[in-house]
């Protein structure tokens, strides 16, 4: 297998279509990684197949749930073991909104920075307890039913709130930002070595929510490449317009894409972009 500098990290569970699209934008500059959660109906076999591109199937994830974490932590152990400059993590509904020229350009010229949103908890925007709450109370994410998941959540919540049942943090300063993240080497060295030197760490997180968006922060935030990060996850997100949050990018979004600094455009829905996929192509 040719080996790349750079390794995009795709974590997938829907959309064939658009996730073959992804890795043949991506397939000749990069070695891609992709890991699919293992409910899910993509069939491997189906998607395209090159030496620089490996998929597993191997861990079951639910929204919000520790499992994230651990899906999360199998894929960037993988592309590890191989050894990369850089590792970027990227959904397989997000799409590069740069050439792959720029890309390696980018990180060629910013070899020892790590770009991700690393933001020390309470955040203000957060609810349950400004953050605090993922950590410290007991949820029950382990359902494919978001809804229900949210309601059992509130529910729980202010039972024990009620009855003052709080989990024993792990002793950390903890950060928090989006799990797209931008690492290099050398950063996912301190997060392996952090988490075999403390496994209670990921035990508390056990019955956390959506701590996906704050185990690698607070882990980096607190070791000597704390002034190697850059707050910016190098993402083009639309949080604002709606219905959905973050909104589904189309043909009307092609100007500020096309204007903003970031690299990777998150989300795309394939059934409504398939005209702003063709322009970005030609501009790429």
């Amino acid at each position: 297998m040719k080996q790349h500098d750079i390794a995009i990290l795709i974590l997938a569970h829907h959309h064939p279509e658009h996730l073959s699209l992804l890795i043949e934008q991506l397939k000749d500059d990069f070695n891609v990684y992709v890991q699919i959660d293992k409910k899910s109906d993509l069939v491997i076999d189906d998607l395209p197949q090159y030496t620089t591109v490996k998929y597993f199937k191997t861990i079951e994830v639910y929204w919000g749930h520790v499992s994230q974490i651990y899906n999360m932590d199998f894929i960037f152990r993988k592309a590890y073991e191989v050894g990369h400059k850089r590792y970027c993590m990227i959904s397989g509904d997000d799409f590069p909104i740069k050439s792959n020229a720029y890309i390696k350009d980018f990180f060629a010229k910013n070899t020892e920075s790590n770009f991700m949103y690393a933001n020390p908890l309470p955040i203000k925007t957060w609810g349950f307890n400004h953050g605090f709450d993922r950590l410290d109370r007991y949820w029950f994410m382990e359902s494919n039913n978001r809804n229900l998941v949210k309601i059992k959540g509130r529910l729980t919540l202010g039972l024990q709130r009620a009855l003052g049942i709080k989990i024993k943090r792990f002793p950390i300063t903890y950060y928090a930002g989006s799990n797209w993240i931008n690492l290099s080497h050398d950063a996912l060295k301190v997060v392996f070595t952090f988490l075999e030197t403390n496994p209670n760490f990921l035990k508390k997180l056990k019955h956390s929510r959506a701590t996906d968006e704050i185990w690698i922060q607070s882990i980096l935030m607190d070791s000597h490449l704390k002034t190697t990060i850059v707050n910016d996850d190098l993402r083009y997100i639309d949080w604002e317009k709606g219905p959905d949050f973050p909104r589904a990018l189309d043909l009307t979004d092609l100007e500020a894409i096309l204007n903003s600094k970031a690299l990777f455009g998150r989300k795309f829905s394939f059934n409504t972009a398939d005209a702003l996929f063709k322009e970005l192509k030609q501009k790429l």
